[in-house]
Formats: structure tokens, C-alpha cells, sequence
């Protein structure tokens, strides 16, 4: 694996909002993601994500966990914020089985179920970062199996 700053395959480098508040998780995939040139924010709660966007980061791409303290990561897109920053591809990184209709229902572009394999998670963000400029919220790219 590569630390410089260019991701693997001389792509552009993603910007992934991590929203997650098992803190020690979201520490080792943010490492792993760095380490392959890709920009990470941890989000521990719905509101920090929101407080994230406000302040200016443009994500693109979101993991999501759903069980969140405070708001979930259902009513965190609920809310729309993802709207302001060209609605990125949101893939839901949960423990908790989510079924398909859900993930159509709020145009989710994949679902990882926890424990996972970082190099997976990290495939998953060099494959679909970015998409948001491409998709329209009408049809989610790369399946609901995350590829």
C-alpha cells in the first residue's frame, strides 16, 4: 500500500464523512483511509455530521452508521443536509440488518454490514466516491450489496 497523497490507480483523492460513534473504529478506517491519500472526517453523532457540512466540508462520499446517540442516521437524511453538498453517495456501515426498501427509500447507494474488512470498505470508497455529480437520487449506484 501507498502513503503518499494520491490514491491508488492516480485517482482523486476522496472526502469521506465518517459518521460513526464507535470512536475506535472510526479512528483505524480513517488511518487506513489517509494512508491511502483520501481526506477522512469522523462524525461521532448526526448533529457533529450536519455541524460538519455547516462548517464547510463537502464530502464525497458518506458512511453512515444508523445507530447513532441523539438523532439516527435514518433522520440525519431525513433532513436533507446532504442536499447542499451535491448529494453524495451514502453507504450505510451498520451491525444492524437493513432491508433494501429502506435503503431505496432514502436512495442509499450500498449497505456494509459490520464487522467488515477495511480493504473492502476502502474499495468501496475508491469505486464510488464522487458519484453524486454523476446520479441522480431517482436510481443509487452500485447496488444495495455495495457493488
Amino acid at each position: 500500500m501507498s502513503s503518499g497523497k494520491t490514491p491508488t490507480g492516480g485517482q482523486t483523492p476522496a472526502r469521506v464523512l465518517l459518521i460513526e460513534d464507535d470512536l475506535p473504529l472510526a479512528t483505524i478506517v480513517a488511518k487506513h483511509l489517509r494512508a491511502r491519500g483520501h481526506q477522512a472526517r469522523i462524525a461521532a453523532s448526526a448533529e457533529e455530521a450536519t455541524e460538519t457540512i455547516r462548517a464547510g466540508y463537502r464530502p464525497t462520499i458518506v458512511l453512515l452508521d444508523i445507530n447513532l446517540p441523539g438523532e439516527s442516521g435514518w433522520s440525519f437524511l431525513r433532513a436533507g443536509g446532504l442536499d447542499a453538498v451535491g448529494k453524495p453517495p451514502v453507504f450505510v456501515v451498520s451491525a444492524t440488518a437493513v432491508p433494501h426498501s429502506r435503503l431505496r427509500e432514502f436512495n442509499c447507494a450500498g449497505f456494509l454490514p459490520k464487522p467488515f474488512a477495511v480493504s473492502t470498505l476502502i474499495e468501496i470508497v475508491e469505486r464510488h466516491h464522487g458519484e453524486a455529480d454523476e446520479a441522480e437520487a431517482s436510481a443509487p449506484q452500485g447496488g444495495f450489496d455495495a457493488f
